[in-house]
């Protein structure tokens, strides 16, 4: 695993809809600095409010969210209470239809820091494998 910086992480994943296994569908609503560790803050469904400890602990634990034809989301900053909560519950939704991506939160963080992974073609099984 790369070395990556608190700045990398809070721009990949701020406001990031997320799967966890346990919790359900949820959103990163913070992701913080505590002395050299990365916390990051996410709501789920249910109401409950978890912080990993780390960001390679959110990395094991957590798939990113994504669903075919998604509008680009609004930054959380720009969020009413009101819409947050819809956005969990879109998160959840997703969770509960499957919509989890794997290594996708690594390859944000990979585009945050400036390296891309040059695929030269996508995995035999996966979506984009048939227009190859």
């Amino acid at each position: 695993m790369r070395a990556y910086t608190f700045a990398h992480y809070e721009k990949a994943w701020t406001g990031l809809m997320v799967s966890h296994p346990r919790f359900g569908g949820g959103v990163i609503v913070r992701v913080v600095r505590d002395g050299g560790d990365v916390l990051v803050a996410v709501r789920f469904h249910d109401g409950l409010r978890k912080t990993f400890a780390s960001g390679e602990e959110a990395l094991r634990e957590l798939k990113s969210l994504r669903g075919i034809l998604s509008a680009p989301l609004d930054p959380l900053d720009r969020l009413s209470d009101q819409a947050l909560q819809r956005r969990i519950q879109q998160a959840q939704r997703r969770h509960d239809t499957r919509c989890q991506i794997d290594d996708d939160l690594e390859e944000r963080l990979d585009a945050a820091a400036g390296m891309r992974k040059l695929i030269t073609c996508p995995p035999a099984g996966s979506a984009a494998a048939w227009t190859w």
